[in-house]
């Protein structure tokens, strides 16, 4: 997880502490929304809304603090983003691809083969790791940090930051740094999949460099054990 939102999600546990009045247990989170969220409201039976207005956000990472559902829900200032961006895994080695227009069967790549059964925990079927789209998840990862270097030469540079824009980011920021094979298998399937619906030809320069930096150094600690040999 990237220091900044460590310390965005201890900046809520402490605004939560303090608008409470007392020593009732906090526990922020980082949500799908995008945001850093807090349950603590909900679970006391208080109002969310009311303790938003004991909330005094200067000096911290939120532009805003709602109260939705029970929860209360932190909105990162743009500050935050273009904080976080500087400050996400370095790049690594390249990752060699296959090339796309492989006739079918294919050699099994054996990164794919690795990452398949880092991902189901399970050896995958052959002819499904023999495939070079979308559909075989290894070279999916595979692709995804490949598109990401080439395009992070013609990429605009302006960090001008729109709704996807946020929530590739923020999905970035949660690179697990440490953590099983198989939950950061499925971290960066899911991290490949973001980015293209995004859509890599409309991301920032900052973004192609470290969504790419995600991806390989991801892909690497994946690989970390021997994957066994593709029969």
């Amino acid at each position: 997880m990237n220091p900044l939102l460590a310390e965005a999600i201890s900046q809520a546990d402490a605004l939560t502490r303090a608008a409470l009045g007392g020593g009732c247990p906090v526990k922020s989170r980082p949500s799908k929304r995008g945001t850093v969220s807090n349950a603590t409201p909900q679970a006391l039976g208080l109002d969310g809304a009311e303790l938003t207005g004991h909330m005094d956000l200067t000096g911290s990472w939120f532009q805003r603090v709602e109260a939705a559902g029970g929860y209360l829900n932190f909105f990162p200032a743009p500050a935050w983003y273009c904080a976080a961006v500087e400050q996400l895994p370095p790049v690594g080695p390249e990752v060699d691809l296959l090339p796309l227009n492989v006739d079918f069967p294919a050699t099994i790549h054996p990164e794919d083969w690795a990452f398949w059964q880092a991902l189901r925990g399970t050896a995958p079927d052959p002819a499904l790791m023999a495939r070079q789209d979308a559909a075989n998840p290894g070279w999916l990862v595979r692709y995804t940090a490949r598109r990401l270097a080439d395009l992070e030469l013609r990429a605009d540079a302006a960090l001008d930051w729109t709704a996807e824009r946020r929530q590739l980011l923020w999905t970035l920021a949660q690179f697990p740094q440490e953590g099983n094979r198989r939950r950061m298998a499925g971290y960066l399937l899911m991290l490949a999949g973001k980015i293209w619906d995004v859509g890599p030809q409309n991301l920032p320069l900052a973004l192609n460099r470290h969504g790419q930096a995600v991806i390989t150094a991801g892909l690497r600690q994946v690989l970390a054990e021997k994957p066994c040999e593709a029969r």
